[in-house]
């Protein structure tokens, strides 16, 4: 089981692409994590139907995507703090024995390795049971040779 947590689209996207890859050669699956960050005044258990609704759109579409790939894809939705996505992605994958994670991420920091990544990125590795693989964008188009 490979697992996507569903960060930002663009990002999420090549990483669910990369990620669909993987599982289709491995004969795995892939189990989708849409997060519904949950403010810290709350209780974690605080109604957000209009949110979940949204949430559940976007998996539905993610998971079209995994169907395109012939990867069956499961998904699933986490309540977590903001900053500490990690631990519910952390169960999520115990709970599947997952074999990795990717996560899409744009890299915050370009002349340093100061804080290259955000808060939840940097929670989701800091507490992952298994390999994390980071996808930070898609690869430049390579440019045609014009003769």
């Amino acid at each position: 089981m490979v697992v996507v947590p569903l960060l930002d689209a663009e990002l999420t996207r090549h990483a669910l692409d990369l990620a669909c890859r993987l599982a289709s050669d491995r004969g795995s699956r892939v189990l989708l994590i849409a997060p519904l960050y949950v403010d810290w005044e709350l209780p974690l258990d605080a109604h957000f139907k209009r949110e979940e609704a949204a949430l559940r759109v976007e998996l539905a579409r993610e998971r079209a995507i995994a169907d395109s790939y012939g990867v069956g894809a499961h998904a699933e939705i986490v309540r977590a703090r903001p900053g500490e996505l990690g631990r519910g992605v952390a169960e999520a994958a115990l709970e599947v024995r997952a074999s990795l994670i990717v996560v899409g991420a744009a890299v915050d920091s370009r002349r340093g390795f100061r804080r290259p990544f955000s808060r939840d990125v940097w929670s989701v590795l800091n507490d992952a049971p298994c390999p994390v693989m980071i996808a930070t964008g898609a690869p430049p188009k390579a440019k045609r040779a014009v003769a």
